[in-house]
């Protein structure tokens, strides 16, 4: 079955070797091997000691990047390919390792954030001014996490409260007439912490889909709050409570109206919009009393909602919310052997004016999961296991295991298998015209094997995968009569190599990606699926000179089919975007993004007439910042 993966190995490491062995002559100055994570096993452990292919995000990393969003931020990530419907708050899919955008687990704060109509997170109208950190894990997590974790997880943690009390004040202004303005305050105590944080955000857009006819732009708004406080009770009892929310307008192109008095083309309009809301609120009790013994019990929800506009004409409205709870229980019997035992429960109610009248508004699932990790000198062990019971599609059972080895002080490796399953959406199940209540879950299996080094000043990685998916739902058909089919079979393989470094006082972070995702069956087989790049390379340079910053950063990706028989295809592309802040004084700074510096034109994402989307071409945006 793996037979590929030993191709790829000799390909692709002949290539990348000599890379590798240049990354110990330069350095960063603190390794990302030493952060500490919790995403990928859902225990605390460093990145080094994890044995996932995993990527952390911090504040800082934030605000020296270009990105104007989060779509922005994560298209630079390994293993990450982006394509959006448009430019400022529009639809946007995020594929992980070539799999489906409904294969990534997203959290906030620990509670699961989706739509369960559509089955992906709205990462568009995630405000990058309220995140404190991000925690990203490549390749399944089903046996842990259960469904929806087929090729990775997510997770956002919410800025929070740091020392004395501060207060930030932004303004700011950027092309196609964009404003934003936010203001912050949070600081901390001997026991507790609290951030609270407010932004707006207003912009004309540009016209989302390229036409012949003359432009529309279509706006945007998104207006945002996030409250955070933590409180430790004693040494034993901590508490950490969050509530964010995000709301506003989004104005788009081509869409479709189900009236079936209407035909085509006179149901498909560019006068469009939807309200939307992006909800979460967690609370989380941390038991760490004296022993072998903690815990931690979790209570959250989470609301995704949208109400369509047809030419002013209410089209439609889409309302998910998911109540979760979980109580996780881990015994360490020695410094060197843990065992995780934990439970989750979680409720999905969908209340929409668009499905058929006989469809299940909701539906529950409960997951227990065991997970036992262990060392035994340079030995790592790692076993997972896990059984879901699925109100509507009964009983699943995943695992996953990963051996490391400690091949020297500065070097490890580790070779990993997990399965994984995905249910289907309900959009997918009961959507007039495309939904199929017959559908199958998705499931998979995947392999990957590792390679690691950090240095003093630096770290680089290598990891090569092959996943496996049986069942996988796609749109078969050409529109109007587009109908949700488990096609039967995928095979994605695909190398990740990352580095950062620091060469003199410049700070260097590389990732290069190849992913060959293919299916395996149908009319189609052997065809690629469409909507992915096969190669990306992300490139970004930062230094610090005293009073100023500045930053450079290359994005590239290769074409990529828009159609199932890959008959039809967008270009690749590169783009190259500056930054720079420049500090006044210790409370204020200026700060300066400017993207696609060369006005490249290009296009990710096709709608079904062969109309490309548009993409932003040069553009700015500046910020002068306040801090108390």
């Amino acid at each position: 079955m793996y037979k590929r993966i030993t191709d790829i190995v000799l390909t692709h490491s002949i290539c990348l070797i000599g890379l590798i062995g240049s990354f110990n002559l330069f350095a960063a100055e603190s390794s990302t091997l030493d952060e500490v994570i919790v995403t990928a096993s859902r225990y605390s452990q460093t990145a080094d000691e994890s044995l996932t292919s995993t990527t952390v995000i911090t504040r800082a990393d934030i605000e020296q990047s270009s990105a104007l969003d989060l779509p922005g931020l994560l298209s630079r990530v390994a293993g990450f390919d982006l394509r959006s419907s448009g430019a400022y708050g529009k639809a946007t899919s995020a594929f992980v390792r070539g799999t489906n955008s409904d294969h990534l687990l997203t959290l906030i704060d620990g509670v699961k954030i989706y739509s369960a109509t559509l089955g992906t997170t709205a990462f568009q109208h995630i405000p990058l001014d309220q995140i404190e950190r991000i925690e990203i894990v490549r390749g399944p997590r089903s046996s842990v996490y259960g469904a929806e974790a087929i090729g990775g997880v997510i997770q956002i943690f919410t800025r929070k409260g740091k020392k004395q009390p501060t207060a930030t004040a932004n303004v700011g202004l950027g092309s196609n007439n964009s404003k934003e303005v936010s203001a912050s305050f949070g600081g901390a105590t001997e026991n507790a912490r609290f951030s609270l944080n407010a932004r707006g955000f207003k912009t004309d857009g540009i016209d989302a889909l390229v036409h012949t006819a003359p432009n529309d732009n279509d706006g945007y708004t998104n207006d945002s709050i996030n409250a955070r406080f933590d409180y430790k009770f004693n040494q034993t009892l901590s508490l950490q409570s969050s509530f964010m929310n995000a709301q506003g307008n989004t104005q788009f192109d081509n869409c479709f109206n189900p009236d079936p008095a209407l035909t085509f083309p006179d149901n498909i309009s560019d006068d469009c919009s939807s309200d939307f809301v992006q909800q979460t609120f967690s609370n989380t009790l941390n038991i760490t009393p004296d022993g072998i013994w903690d815990g931690q019990l979790q209570l959250g929800t989470s609301r995704d909602f949208s109400e369509n506009f047809w030419e002013s004409i209410t089209n439609g409205t889409f309302e998910t919310r998911r109540d979760d709870a979980s109580f996780i229980n881990n015994l360490q019997f020695s410094e060197n052997q843990l065992l995780a035992l934990g439970i989750d429960y979680s409720n999905d109610t969908v209340d929409s004016t668009s499905f058929l009248s006989n469809a299940p508004s909701s539906r529950d699932n409960t997951g227990l999961f065991a997970a036992w990790n262990a060392s035994f000198n340079k030995l790592n062990i790692e076993l997972n296991a896990r059984t879901d019971d699925n109100e509507q599609f009964n009983r699943h059972n995943t695992g996953s295991v990963a051996l490391g080895f400690k091949i020297s002080k500065n070097m490890n490796t580790f070779i990993s298998y997990g399965s994984a399953f995905k249910t289907p959406t309900f959009n997918q199940l009961y959507f007039p015209g495309f939904g199929s209540p017959a559908l199958k879950p998705e499931e998979s299996d995947s392999l990957e094997v590792g390679l690691r080094g950090k240095y003093p000043t630096g770290n680089w990685s290598l990891n090569i995968y092959q996943t496996n998916i049986d069942n996988l739902i796609a749109g078969v058909g050409a529109f109007p009569n587009t109908i949700a089919t488990n096609i039967n079979k995928s095979q994605i393989t695909g190398t990740e190599l990352t580095s950062s470094n620091r060469i003199s006082k410049w700070r260097i972070d590389t990732s290069l990606s190849y992913t060959d995702p293919v299916n395996k069956s149908g009319p189609d087989s052997g065809k690629q699926l469409q909507g992915r790049a096969k190669e990306t390379l992300s490139l970004s340079a930062n230094r610090n000179f005293g009073s100023y910053n500045l930053g450079i950063s290359l994005l590239a990706q290769s074409k990529r089919y828009q159609n199932a028989d890959n008959t039809n295809s967008t270009a690749g592309y590169g783009l190259v975007d500056l930054t720079g802040e420049y500090h006044f004084n210790s409370q204020f700074k200026l700060a300066l993004k400017l993207n696609n510096i060369f006005d490249k034109n290009y296009a990710v994402n096709q709608f079904f007439t062969g109309n490309n989307y548009s993409t932003l071409g040069r553009n700015f945006f500046v910020n002068l910042i306040y801090n108390m």
